[in-house]
C-alpha cells in the first residue's frame, strides 16, 4: 500500500473517520492505518469496550495504557493528547503519515515538530468511498424510505389545509406555516430514528432562492417546495428527496416549469450510465430546460433566475460528497450514488424542483427514491 493514513476527529462529524472505523464516538479518538493495512484505533476508557465489540479494525487501544508506557520512559512528564499520538506512532515505527484537509493543526505541529511528515490530502481521503457497496445502497435505500415518511407527513398537512381569506392555508382554525409543516416532518423522521437537518419548506416568492428554509403562512395557488435530507442516527447515511406542491390550481407558468423540471428530471435519468461525464448530463438537463422556454439569466435587478445550480452530488455518509454532476468534468462509474435535481426559479413567483436518487450501473440508472410525483394536491 501507500503511505500510512491518520485520524484524530470524532467520528459523529467526520464521515472518513466513520467509514474507517464504522464506529460512532461524540468525541475525538486516534485512528491509523499502516502502510501494511493494519489498522489501529485508540480511544478512551469510555468507549474501549464498546469498541472492541464494534468497531471493524485490527487493533483497538487504550490511552491509560498507552499512558502508562509513556510515564515508564518519561517519568514526571506532561501527557498531552499531541504527546501521546506522538509516542504511540513512534512506537509502531511511523515516520510519515497522510491526514484529512482538515486535520488538526495543532497535532499537525507536534508530529512535525518531532519530525514525523504529515502529507495534508487536498483530494479525497478515500477514494473508494464514492464507489458504494451492495450493503451501503441497501442503507441509502433504508434512508430514503424514512425520508418519504417525513415528505408524507408534510404533504399531508398541506393536503388537509382549508383555504381561507386571501388563499391563506389553514389547519385546526390557525394559518398553516412553513414552520408548522417542518416541525412535523422532524416529528415524522425522529419517531423512526432519522435526524432531520435544515428541512426547507418555502412558498410562493421564497422558494426563488433554492437554500431559503421557509416562513410564514403558506398560500393556495402558489408552489411549495419541500426538500428533507435527514441522516439516520443508526448508520450515518443520508436520505435526500425534494417535492414541489401546490395546494389546489397552480398559475399556469407553475404548471408549465414544474413539468419541464419533471421532463428534464427523465432526461438525466436516460443520460446517466458509467463512464458518462457528469458535464454532460447536466448540459443536458440545462439544454432541455431551455428548450422548453425556460432560459438561464439575470433579472434586471440582479438577481439569478432559471436554473443556475448543478444537476446533483454524490449522496452517502455525507449529504454532499464525490462526485458532483455539474459544471465539473468528472466521469460518473458503477456503484455512484447520486441525487438528480433539476430546478426552476424565477423571484416574481417562486421556484420549482424535484430531486430523486439514483444509483449508476453499467447500461443506465436505477431510481433509488419511490416517492411519486405530483404538482397539484
Amino acid at each position: 500500500m501507500d503511505d500510512a493514513r491518520l485520524i484524530w476527529a470524532d467520528s459523529d462529524s467526520s464521515a472518513d473517520l466513520y467509514y474507517a472505523t464504522r464506529f460512532f464516538a461524540p468525541d475525538p479518538f486516534l485512528f491509523l492505518q499502516e502502510s501494511s493495512g493494519k489498522t489501529h484505533m485508540v480511544v478512551t476508557s469510555l468507549e474501549v469496550d464498546r469498541a472492541r465489540r464494534t468497531a471493524r479494525v485490527d487493533a483497538i487501544h487504550n490511552w491509560v495504557d498507552v499512558k502508562e508506557r509513556w510515564l515508564r520512559q518519561y517519568p514526571y512528564q506532561e501527557s498531552t493528547p499531541g504527546i501521546l499520538i506522538v509516542f504511540f506512532l513512534q512506537e509502531l515505527g511511523i515516520q510519515q503519515a497522510k491526514v484529512p484537509g482538515n486535520f488538526p493543526l495543532v497535532v499537525a505541529d507536534r508530529l512535525r515538530a518531532a519530525g514525523i511528515e504529515i502529507i495534508p490530502e487536498e483530494d479525497i481521503f478515500w477514494p473508494q468511498r464514492a464507489i458504494k457497496t451492495t450493503e451501503e445502497i441497501g442503507l441509502i435505500e433504508a434512508a430514503l424510505t424514512v425520508t418519504g415518511l417525513g415528505m408524507e407527513a408534510g404533504i399531508s398537512m398541506i393536503r388537509t389545509a382549508t383555504i381561507g381569506e386571501e388563499g391563506m392555508l389553514l389547519l385546526d382554525g390557525a394559518p398553516l406555516t412553513c414552520e408548522r409543516v417542518r416541525g412535523e416532518i422532524h416529528a415524522a423522521l425522529v419517531r423512526v430514528g432519522a435526524a432531520p437537518h435544515h428541512t426547507i419548506v418555502a412558498g410562493g416568492q421564497q422558494g426563488a432562492d433554492p437554500h431559503e428554509v421557509g416562513s410564514g403562512p403558506l398560500y393556495a395557488g402558489q408552489p411549495i417546495i419541500l426538500d428533507i435530507f435527514p441522516r439516520m442516527e443508526s448508520t450515518g447515511y443520508w436520505g435526500d428527496m425534494t417535492r414541489t406542491v401546490c395546494r389546489g390550481p397552480a398559475g399556469q407558468k407553475v404548471r408549465m416549469a414544474w413539468e419541464a423540471v419533471r421532463i428534464a428530471q427523465e432526461v438525466a435519468f436516460g443520460a446517466i450510465r458509467a463512464g458518462v461525464s457528469g458535464l454532460a448530463i447536466h448540459e443536458a438537463v440545462t439544454a432541455s430546460l431551455t428548450q422548453a422556454g425556460f432560459s438561464t439569466a439575470t433579472d434586471a435587478q440582479g438577481r439569478q433566475e432559471g436554473f443556475f445550480h448543478g444537476t446533483g452530488h454524490g449522496l452517502g455518509l455525507e449529504i454532499h460528497e464525490y462526485p458532483r454532476v455539474n459544471t465539473h468534468d468528472q466521469i460518473l462509474q458503477v456503484g455512484h450514488v447520486i441525487t438528480v435535481e433539476p430546478g426552476l426559479y424565477y423571484p416574481e413567483w417562486g421556484g420549482v424542483r424535484l430531486e430523486d436518487v439514483v444509483v449508476v450501473e453499467v447500461n443506465g440508472c436505477r431510481n433509488l427514491t419511490r416517492f411519486p410525483k405530483f404538482l397539484e394536491i
